[in-house]
């Protein structure tokens, strides 16, 4: 089996070469959990899902559905509250998503230093581990006030159907940093949430890298 994100701009594409390699348009059935399975004439299959979304449209597991359908509800628009985090800084913005791809609709990037781990013993490690803590609480504090003056302009698109909450980074933290939301934005942490892989410090070339795959498709294929 093979997996991979589809990024919302590439999915009619990748489904039309699903299509040309495997002989023909699949027969489309919905799953359990709003996924739907793809499957071709020669027996190979697609296992679609996407983080808030039921692209299924409410039919019942084995229940067929249009592809098209399908696919114009995996690439319709949607917002999502995005927030990096590791001990190198932050990152919060919003990002739109659609067919046409994504869309950083707003940003802040906060850079930090974490202490790294002491060898020394004794006195010394107890406070390097003060300080080090210190400067984690003051980067959390930091990065859930810094979503709360970018999520907060976008209240309204992050509470319609669809929106989503999409982190990267140390979970640890992510999790303190959500915990630590202002009243305004709180109910952005119990969005559908979608985990991504961050690669280097928050930042906003790291954003900008990173946004194509925020509300990307999951699929899964499985060969005859």
């Amino acid at each position: 089996m093979r997996s991979a994100l589809v990024p919302t701009a590439r999915v009619p594409g990748w489904l039309v070469r699903f299509a040309e390699r495997h002989g023909g348009p699949p027969e489309c059935v919905a799953c359990d959990g709003g996924r739907v399975v793809l499957r071709a004439s020669d027996g190979a299959q697609a296992l679609w899902s996407s983080v808030g979304l039921d692209l299924a449209g409410g039919a019942a597991p084995g229940e067929r559905v249009d592809p098209a359908e399908v696919t114009h509800r995996a690439t319709a628009a949607r917002a999502a509250a995005v927030l990096l985090l590791r001990r190198g800084g932050a990152v919060a913005a919003v990002v739109r998503v659609d067919e046409s791809g994504a869309r950083v609709l707003g940003s802040r990037v906060r850079t930090a230093y974490v202490q790294s781990r002491t060898a020394a013993g004794g006195w010394s490690q107890q406070r390097y581990a003060r300080r080090r803590a210190g400067q984690s609480a003051g980067l959390v504090h930091d990065a859930a006030s810094e979503a709360g003056r970018v999520w907060s302009p976008h209240l309204a698109s992050l509470a319609r159907p669809g929106a989503l909450l999409c982190t990267a980074g140390d979970r640890g933290l992510l999790d303190q940093a959500l915990a630590g939301l202002p009243a305004v934005v709180a109910a952005a942490a119990d969005l559908p949430r979608q985990v991504l892989e961050l690669r280097g410090d928050p930042r906003r070339r790291v954003l900008e890298d990173l946004a194509p795959a925020v509300g990307a498709l999951r699929v899964e294929v499985s060969d005859p």
